[in-house]
């Protein structure tokens, strides 16, 4: 198994939406491909990185930190949004 890149993947899509060098190009397209983890996933609520195995779900099935999708029900419910 490769080692994973240490950016996230996003920054690495975004330059390579930006590069026109193909060379360059293809080095952050085989780097975008060794950023994938299939153990992690990417929180919907701050889009850091959680993993699988601990990660919850909202109401739309997304992934979670547990903290954060309780943070979110919370300020909801102090702002009347449920």
């Amino acid at each position: 198994m490769s080692a994973h890149s240490p950016r996230p993947w996003r920054d690495i899509a975004r330059e390579l939406a930006r590069e026109p060098d193909r060379s360059k190009r293809r080095n952050l397209m085989r780097e975008l491909s060794d950023s994938f983890d299939p153990r992690s996933a990417t929180c919907a609520i701050c889009n850091r990185p959680c993993d699988l195995t601990t990660c919850k779900s909202d109401e739309h099935g997304h992934p979670v930190h547990e903290h954060c999708y309780t943070t979110s029900l919370k300020n909801a419910a102090r702002d009347g949004d449920c």
